[in-house]
């Protein structure tokens, strides 16, 4: 059937004049052979080409050029494919390893092409991100509490004293409800990277810190109001 597919059909116009069919024919064999084929099938040195055959000669020497270039092309743009899918597993297995509790069921391998592995990076910092999100989210919600608070007591309003201290000691009775609330997506975690998670519990270490360094300050200034007392009724 090989045969048949590639054998030159002479149509009527052809058979008209003989000369058409061994053009077709060179054609086709021009199409296939490189310029080293073409040299070698003239069977004579470049130099005794006449103008058209050395034309020819270069026009396949460019070709099988281009043809070369590519297939270098390709097989660099495999290897950067490769070291890009190498690099990947790697970092997929490190983190299995820093966290095998909760990556136990992600299966990877290294015969996974890069988009497999891609997914499964995505899923891994899924899991990852929403393992302690509760705690982040509940960070997130005391720092709201102590910052209303603050901003009450700065106008000389005290009602809601210690509500942050309230929220804290209810975190058993919290999380849970907030597990629940990231689990059904009612609480959007997927943008709770580790960078804004940090910058979460920094920021309310930072107030519990200002807090406490005011209530030092408070607690100085009625000490010594009552050193002060003390010492006038002394004198009296």
């Amino acid at each position: 059937m090989e045969n048949i597919d590639n054998e030159v059909i002479a149509t009527i116009e052809d058979l008209r004049n003989p000369n058409a069919v061994n053009n077709n024919v060179e054609n086709c064999t021009d199409e296939e052979e490189s310029h080293l084929d073409y040299k070698k099938r003239l069977n004579k040195k470049v130099s005794e080409f006449t103008d058209e055959e050395k034309a020819h000669y270069n026009k396949l020497a460019q070709k099988n050029k281009r043809v070369k270039e590519k297939n270098e092309e390709e097989e660099n743009n495999h290897k950067l494919d490769e070291e890009k899918r190498n690099h990947l597993y790697n970092q997929l297995f490190v983190l299995k390893q820093k966290f095998p509790d909760n990556l136990e069921n992600i299966h990877i391998n290294h015969e996974m092409n890069y988009k497999t592995l891609d997914e499964k990076k995505n899923l891994i910092m899924t899991i990852i991100t929403q393992k302690n999100s509760h705690n982040v989210v509940f960070e997130s919600l005391l720092l709201m509490c102590r910052t209303g608070e603050r901003g009450l007591d700065y106008f000389g309003i005290d009602a809601l004293e210690g509500y942050a201290d309230e929220v804290g000691n209810a975190k058993d009775d919290i999380v849970p409800i907030l597990k629940e609330m990231i689990d059904t997506g009612e609480i959007d975690c997927s943008m709770m990277t580790p960078q804004l998670r940090l910058m979460i519990i920094l920021s309310s270490v930072g107030v519990k810190t200002m807090e406490k360094n005011n209530d030092k300050k408070k607690n100085a200034i009625v000490v010594r109001e009552l050193s002060r007392s003390t010492d006038g009724a002394e004198e009296q």
